[in-house]
C-alpha cells in the first residue's frame, strides 16, 4: 500500500481538497478515497488560525472513519482538561489564545459538537509507526517514544498519564511536550529573536535529528540567530542530544512552519509543514516504501 503524508492544515479545507485531488483522491459519498487504495497520513494541527476549521475536521475524520486515512494528534489539538477542572493542559496564554480564537469563533454555535471533537482529539495517537516509515507531529525521540509505548501499551496515552503531564519534569510531561512540540534550546542570556507572530522568543527549536555536539548553534537551530553566528555548541551543552540515525527508516513530521521551496531535511527526514496559515503551502509526500526519500516525491 502507498501512503500520502500531509502536513499541518490549520483550517484550510479548500487547499486540502485541492491537494487531495492533485494526489488522485476523489470524494465518494462524503469521504475522499484513492482508486488504487492509497492511504493518507495526517500529521496533526487541523485546527486554529484558518477560516474553514469545521470543514477541515469533518473532511479528515470522514477519511479516518472510512479507512482512507490515519491521523495523529498535533500540539494544537492538545485539549485535555486538568484533573482539578481548572483549565487545560495546553496553556491558554495570550499567544495560544490568539491562535485558538478562530476555532472558538467557528464553533460558537456548535458547543456540543466541539465537545465531541475534543473527545476525538483525545483518542488520536501521538505517532504512527509502520514497517517502512514513522510519522510524528514534531519529534521522534527513541527514548520518549519508548516511554509512550510503555505507558500507553501503544501510541495513545491513557487519561491518568495525560493528567500526570501537567507536572513539568515528569516523564509523561517530557514525552508529550517534546513529541508534540519538539526540542527547544534556551538561548544565552540577553539573546532573543521574534517569531513569525512577532512574539519575543528566548528559546529556539532545534534540528533534533542531528548530533548537536558536532555543530555550530545555527546549524542546530531551526531559527537562525545572528548573534550566535559561527559559535560552536559546547560538549554536553545539549542535555538530551539523541540524534536520529541516518540508517533508520524515514520519519515524517509537521509543526515547524518552514518557508520557501519544500525540501528534504535529510534522506530519511522530512518536515511537511510549510506555513499554509501564513501564506505558504499545504504539502504532502508520496511514499512508496523507499528507504531513501526523494525530493520529487514532495507534492504541493
Amino acid at each position: 500500500m502507498g501512503y500520502d503524508i500531509i502536513g499541518d492544515i490549520h483550517g484550510y479545507a479548500g487547499p486540502l481538497r485541492k491537494l487531495l485531488e492533485k494526489l488522485g483522491y476523489r470524494d465518494e459519498k462524503g469521504a475522499y478515497r484513492h482508486p488504487e487504495g492509497r492511504k493518507v497520513i495526517f500529521l496533526g494541527d487541523f485546527i486554529d488560525r484558518g477560516p474553514e476549521i469545521r470543514e477541515t475536521l469533518h473532511l479528515v475524520r470522514a477519511m479516518v472513519e472510512n479507512e482512507s486515512a490515519e491521523a495523529i494528534i498535533g500540539n494544537h489539538e492538545y485539549h485535555y482538561e486538568k484533573r482539578d477542572g481548572s483549565g487545560h493542559l495546553r496553556k491558554h496564554n495570550e499567544k495560544n489564545t490568539a491562535q485558538h480564537l478562530p476555532t472558538l469563533k467557528q464553533f460558537a454555535d456548535y458547543q456540543a459538537e466541539w465537545n465531541d471533537w475534543i473527545s476525538w482529539f483525545n483518542g488520536l495517537p501521538m505517532f504512527i509507526e509502520k514497517e517502512g516509515f514513522r510519522a510524528v507531529h514534531a519529534c521522534w525521540d527513541k527514548k520518549l517514544i519508548t516511554h509512550i509505548k510503555s505507558a500507553a501499551g501503544g501510541s495513545v496515552l491513557p487519561l491518568e498519564s495525560i493528567y500526570d503531564a501537567q507536572d513539568p519534569g515528569t516523564a509523561n510531561y517530557e514525552a508529550i511536550e517534546r513529541t508534540l512540540k519538539g526540542k527547544e534550546f534556551k538561548l544565552p542570556d540577553g539573546i532573543f529573536f521574534l517569531d513569525k507572530d512577532r512574539h519575543r522568543r528566548t528559546e529556539t527549536r532545534t534540528k533534533w535529528w542531528l548530533d548537536a555536539e558536532q555543530l555550530e548553534y545555527n546549524q542546530y537551530f531551526m531559527q537562525q540567530v545572528p548573534e550566535l553566528e559561527g559559535r560552536k555548541i559546547s560538549p554536553g551543552e545539549v542535555r538530551d542530544n539523541d540524534p536520529y540515525s541516518e540508517n533508520d527508516i524515514p520519519v515524517f513530521m509537521g509543526h515547524y512552519w518552514l518557508e520557501g521551496i519544500p525540501a528534504l531535511q535529510r534522506s530519511n527526514v522530512v518536515c511537511l509543514d510549510y506555513s499554509i496559515a501564513n501564506g505558504g503551502k499545504l504539502v504532502a509526500y508520496r511514499f512508496n516504501g523507499e528507504k531513501e526519500l526523494k525530493e520529487e516525491s514532495i507534492i504541493y
